[in-house]
């Protein structure tokens, strides 16, 4: 396990639990939080490649506090993350963000 970042992921790794399920077809988990004008061009280049994406504007009241321009969550099924963050990357540059909670 990585380092405890939450005092929930403390104790679990305290307890000796292990907090993260391993990767599931049958779930969806986030793979980038990016500017909204890009995330259905994105989602597109997913699918192109064969990865099933699904993209959602994320709308804050606050735009100042996490970002400055309206957002957009692409979504994948959790055992196509690695791969969908790789072409992300390599569209984008760098790492995709995720959205803070």
């Amino acid at each position: 396990m990585a380092v405890p970042k939450t005092f929930g992921e403390l104790k679990d790794w305290i307890l000796g639990r292990d907090p993260l399920p391993p990767p599931s077809y049958d779930k969806t988990v986030e793979a980038g939080w990016v500017p909204a004008w890009q995330g259905q061009m994105i989602t597109d280049l997913l699918i192109e490649n064969g990865i099933p994406a699904v993209v959602a504007e994320d709308f804050n009241l606050n735009l100042l506090l996490h970002s400055r321009e309206p957002m957009a969550r692409i979504f994948v099924t959790g055992d196509r993350k690695a791969e969908a963050e790789a072409v992300i990357e390599e569209i984008l540059g760098h790492p995709p963000r995720h959205r803070p909670m």
